[in-house]
């Protein structure tokens, strides 16, 4: 069984065990197919996920400091100004209260690639192309003389 699908079945153990009045962790570990000692610190809180001990120890930001910061960097996307790796560098600084390497920008953006907005990282010489497409500013102008002729009638 590899570690995903395992650790799956330990959160699938540990939330049957939470419903259970008085819990039973050797048949709920039978059932789960995991190891009772583990499941039974789990639940206990005295041994925690391997992933949530890595954040904690090893990565400049926690996980939800990392949370964080995927939704500063969401909402800058959103409002049309991406950040730079720079910004974001000083932005993982200011919250871990310390210095981050300047591939850790990296490092994050490709662990987190898909729940990151891609508007990210962007030339400004590649968005000065699709804004100078005629259509858009044929159709940008038409919806300025519109407004116009509406706030003078």
């Amino acid at each position: 069984m590899d570690k995903s699908t395992n650790d799956t079945q330990l959160e699938l153990a540990l939330a049957d065990l939470a419903k259970q009045p008085k819990p039973n962790f050797s048949r709920t570990a039978r059932e789960y197919q995991v190891h009772r000692t583990t499941l039974q610190r789990r639940f206990l809180g005295i041994q925690q996920s391997r992933r949530i001990a890595i954040s904690d120890n090893h990565q400049c930001l926690s996980l939800a400091q990392e949370e964080v910061l995927i939704g500063f960097i969401n909402d800058l996307t959103n409002s049309s100004l991406p950040p730079t790796s720079q910004i974001v560098q000083n932005v993982a600084e200011e919250i871990c209260k310390g210095p981050v390497s300047r591939s850790w920008v990296s490092r994050f953006t490709r662990r987190y690639k898909d729940r990151l907005h891609t508007a990210y990282l962007q030339t400004i010489d590649t968005k000065r192309v699709k804004a100078d497409y005629i259509p858009s500013l044929e159709r940008f102008y038409k919806l300025v003389c519109i407004l116009f002729i509406l706030l003078l009638a």
